[in-house]
């Protein structure tokens, strides 16, 4: 059997029908069955852990910007993880120009 790969579109997401949901609800107490899949090694593992991190590195970029110093530590106060809820919220604000117009009226 070959693998199967998709690519879901988050942007646009598929939908499912009332019937399809109907489906899965009914599904989600059932026990998954992996009788036909073997058990990978640690060095596929490590393998895939690495093709993981690449892809994620494809798919991102690094840049800078200057915040002011309230601005940065108001972001740090949220903890572990701050720069990814940063990165998160700015992709969202690509989904919103509205909150964008509505921040230039400011500046």
């Amino acid at each position: 059997m070959g693998i199967v790969q998709y690519v879901i579109d988050t942007d646009n997401p598929p939908q499912f029908t009332e019937k399809e949901l109907a489906e899965l609800e009914a599904l989600k107490d059932r026990p998954i069955d992996y009788s036909d899949s073997r058990k990978m090694t640690a060095e596929e593992i490590r393998k895939g852990r690495l093709l993981a991190i690449e892809i994620r590195k494809k798919q991102k970029k690094m840049f800078s910007l200057r915040l002011r110093k309230t601005t940065i530590d108001w972001w740090k106060s949220l903890g572990d993880g701050y720069t990814g809820v940063m990165a998160h919220f700015l992709d969202e604000a690509v989904n919103h120009p509205e909150w964008v117009q509505e921040s230039l009226k400011t500046i």
